[in-house]
């Protein structure tokens, strides 16, 4: 029978190994933004391994007086030694290049990485046993640390912690214009909104070189590497700018060398001509599938308007709106413009529409960094307090977003939050339309989004 000291200390080094457990798992919660090191994350992991071990074997100690446990450990049989050495070589293999990884530390939390043999994926943790990387559709792929410290890895994001690289190669027949081919790949990699500019010899350039480095045995090879924000999905980025090589080398009369195979048509039978007939219905409903549209700059007036419209039709093509549908995307984007133009007259906008055929926003941002013209006209309060040039609900937003550029964090603001009180937003053609009304407020930017969904 133990004593009551004895107990105590029982409850005790359990409440420790437990409260320690929580803190640490609280703190590497992903939700926590503190500790995204990596370095920091495995000595967390470490530690609380050690914390554990050490309630246990102060538990073991009280319950069993008699029992060392350094003893035990120190001078423990050989046969005991060798048996659990043996049994736990490849964890404390895994444990041991987790600690040198995160010592040396090829790459961080976020990094965009490609391990020999893997899909290319983003660093999303590190444990005592293995790494966490992210690939496409949020899909993760599990590596022991012994085998990554094994392994040539290649990482895109080194050293840079607000982009990260990818590259790209695309093969083309003997016979082409190979000059015209590079042009072709780079002016892709401007046009998509995925993309970012890099600095060449001390000149800023709106995309990286194009190389030609290889003749293979049927193609010639090109490579380039685009470089994209660590917020950007690397799949859709890299979906993207393929679709555009894929189009841009179709109509410059480019041949993308491929294998030739001869084919005997085959037309089915009933049943399966009636079910490609059904399928080909389907294909007139809205899309369910994620499209976002070029961003265009279009200054913020009625007489831009037909640009915003110009964008509208192209998404309403490209998800299968019906005119209904498509007509009120139209509507939505004239007004989402001249919202913003009410506010800042002629301010210079990106523009653009994402979303599917069932849900889709419409995007207005301009510039407000401190100090910038924009962010003076919207801080141009008359002696009264508010500015008397602007009425209804475009007032009501310009207030939204003075409050927010007020903020010294980043500011969200939504129409359907349960503080707003719609009435006092007024009669819109917006309001009375759009199932939701955002404005969107970092630092150095405002974003204005108008929400559709296919339900309100």
């Amino acid at each position: 029978m133990k004593s009551p000291g004895d107990v105590k200390s029982i409850i005790l080094f359990i409440v420790i190994a437990v409260a320690f457990t929580v803190v640490t798992g609280i703190m590497l919660s992903k939700k926590r933004k503190t500790y995204k090191k990596l370095h920091q994350r495995y000595l967390l992991h470490l530690l609380r391994l050690i914390v554990i071990t050490m309630c246990l074997a102060e538990i073991l100690a009280v319950m069993n007086p008699n029992m060392d446990i350094r003893r035990m450990f120190l001078q423990g049989s050989a046969l005991l030694v060798a048996i659990v050495g043996f049994a736990a070589q490849p964890a404390i293999s895994d444990i041991v290049c987790g600690f040198l990884i995160s010592i040396h530390k090829p790459f961080d939390i976020g990094d965009r990485i490609v391990i020999e043999g893997q899909e290319p994926g983003i660093v999303e943790d590190i444990t005592l046993r293995h790494i966490v990387i992210r690939i496409y559709d949020d899909l993760r792929i599990i590596v022991p640390n012994s085998e990554l410290n094994g392994k040539i890895l290649t990482n895109t994001s080194y050293g840079m912690p607000d982009r990260r690289g990818i590259h790209l190669q695309y093969s083309v027949s003997y016979d082409t214009d190979v000059q015209k081919a590079m042009d072709i790949i780079r002016d892709c990699v401007v046009e998509s909104p995925y993309t970012l500019s890099v600095e060449n010899n001390g000149i800023v350039e709106d995309s990286g070189p194009v190389y030609f480095l290889k003749f293979a045995e049927s193609a010639l090879l090109l490579d380039t590497t685009i470089w994209v924000t660590k917020n950007t999905n690397s799949y859709t980025a890299i979906t993207d700018i393929n679709l555009r090589v894929n189009n841009a080398f179709r109509e410059n009369g480019i041949e993308i060398p491929y294998n030739y195979v001869n084919v005997v048509e085959y037309e089915g039978s009933k049943e399966e001509i009636d079910e490609r007939t059904a399928s080909e219905k389907k294909k007139t409903l809205p899309s369910k599938r994620y499209h976002r549209t070029n961003t265009v700059k279009i200054p913020a007036s009625a007489a831009h308007a037909g640009e915003a419209i110009k964008v509208a039709e192209r998404y309403a093509l490209r998800q299968r709106l019906d005119e209904n549908s498509k007509m009120q995307l139209e509507i939505m984007c004239e007004e989402a413009l001249g919202v913003v133009g009410a506010i800042v007259e002629n301010v210079k906008t990106d523009f653009w529409i994402e979303g599917s055929g069932l849900k889709y926003r419409i995007h207005v941002r301009f510039d407000a960094s401190v100090g910038s013209d924009e962010y003076k006209k919207l801080l141009n309060l008359s002696s009264t307090g508010k500015n008397e040039a602007i009425q209804g609900f475009s007032g009501k937003i310009w207030e939204v977003m003075t409050t927010g550029l007020s903020k010294k964090e980043n500011y969200e603001w939504s129409m359907n939050e349960g503080g707003v009180n719609q009435k006092d937003l007024g009669e819109s053609i917006l309001t009375s339309m759009a199932s939701d009304i955002k404005v969107s407020i970092d630092r150095e930017r405002v974003e204005f989004i108008v929400v559709k969904s296919a339900k309100g």
